[in-house]
């Protein structure tokens, strides 16, 4: 039975690293917000136990406004070993961080989810899946890249007890007993992998690529080469550095330079740099090969392969994982209103953002990987939640000061004198 509507100044839908890191923010600014989603959520359930972050432990923080917990502070407190670079840091770790710091500075968190968002009369009304309706002026979305996996053509013609795309792990028990397909070359495929052979599964690894690509492993770096290349949260290099530093110029760019800059070929598909000696050796690996038809055939996947000479061999497999990236489409967010989505202005499939993460439907904002085509590739790193939390919660309390009561001043009542 649906409840009756409630009325918030800000709703937060998702509660990852980015709707935590501004929920942070909000509260300090004693702005009224709800913030809806379940902690650290799809880090939870849609990546493997004994996974490694590709981000160096020193960019993977979430944002508080005193810039106090960040992850180094955290392992002080708890005494577990962390270096900036020289260590990977496991999923595992990055998880009670990140549930660390809800519980710390986002305490309020409804583990609840958005089933529908519509335009009202000057606020945006937002169904969850127990029943309630919440009205909202403002509603900031930060829902990760889970919603927007993309699987390629032939992925169609398996049913789905025969393929799958990894962020569907999560647990890899489903795998045991199975011959299994990894396709891809970049981050999710080698690490799957490299988990998967490590549990005494059967796996091997089919890309495109002729060479698997891996990030470069810790080393030091001379001022010369630091001056040349400087090392950011995202990559090295000044281009990289100035997307990290700089997102709000990112956004002045023209719609085609930006749109390049969010996927910058440096930044992948790559994999780990602590992961490539789990790969490299010890996986069979089919690189330089292309997926030319899939079938089934008793109960196994059956792979049409061709390489760039055109020989052709065939491949089975009792399970395909298919670890082929995430490709911003917001058509894709169920919850968003036919009539609102025709009034969003797209850029290639991602919305179109005003200075202030602000979409097309006056009110509506994105944080997070769907704002990379507007502010660039930091926003598909952790390291971007520190500038989408400042300055959109500067800019929601400027906004929102309007609505508050005004204190209301009364003259000093007159003491009677006897």
């Amino acid at each position: 039975m649906a409840r009756s509507s409630t009325f918030v100044d800000v709703a937060v839908i998702g509660a990852g690293p980015y709707g935590l890191s501004l929920a942070a923010h909000l509260r300090r600014r004693a702005v009224e917000h709800r913030i809806f989603g379940e902690p650290m959520g799809p880090w939870k359930t849609n990546m493997p136990p004994g996974m490694l972050l590709k981000s160096y432990p020193w960019a993977t923080s979430l944002s508080d406004p005193d810039s106090e917990f960040d992850l180094k502070r955290f392992c002080a407190e708890r005494a577990l070993p962390y270096h900036d670079e020289l260590m990977p840091l496991p999923l595992s770790r990055f998880v009670d961080y990140g549930e660390a710091f809800q519980s710390r500075y986002v305490p309020a968190v409804e583990r609840k989810s958005l089933i529908g968002l519509e335009p009202g009369a000057g606020f945006l009304r937002a169904t969850f899946d127990d029943g309630e309706t919440v009205e909202a002026r403002r509603v900031v979305v930060s829902v990760g890249m889970s919603p927007f996996k993309r699987l390629p053509p032939e992925a169609a013609l398996l049913p789905d007890d025969l393929c799958s795309h990894s962020s569907e792990y999560g647990s890899l028990d489903g795998l045991e007993g199975r011959e299994v397909v990894v396709v891809g070359s970049g981050s999710s495929a080698s690490d799957l992998a490299a988990l998967i052979h490590e549990r005494g599964i059967a796996v091997s690894l089919v890309a495109r690529r002729p060479k698997l690509p891996f990030a470069d492993g810790p080393r030091h770096r001379s001022w010369l080469s630091r001056a040349i290349a400087p090392m950011s949260g995202i990559g090295h290099g000044w281009t990289l550095a100035t997307c990290a530093k700089y997102p709000q110029l990112i956004q002045h760019l023209s719609k085609d330079l930006r749109i390049r800059l969010a996927n910058h070929r440096a930044l992948g598909p790559l994999g780990g740099a602590f992961v490539r000696d789990r790969v490299v050796g010890k996986i069979p690996a089919l690189l330089g090969q292309e997926i030319r038809h899939v079938a089934t055939h008793n109960g196994k996947v059956m792979l049409d392969l061709v390489d760039a000479c055109g020989a052709e061999r065939w491949m089975k497999a009792d399970h395909v994982i298919f670890a082929t990236g995430y490709k911003i489409d917001i058509s894709r967010l169920r919850f968003l209103n036919p009539a609102l989505l025709q009034r969003l202005q797209l850029i290639d499939g991602a919305p179109e953002l005003s200075p202030h993460y602000e979409s097309t439907v006056p009110g509506l904002h994105f944080i997070g990987p769907a704002a990379a085509n507007s502010f660039g590739p930091v926003c598909r790193f952790v390291c971007g939640t520190d500038h989408s939390a400042r300055h959109l919660a500067r800019h929601l309390s400027a906004v929102l000061a309007r609505y508050r009561p005004a204190l209301q001043l009364r003259p000093l009542d007159r003491t009677v004198l006897p």
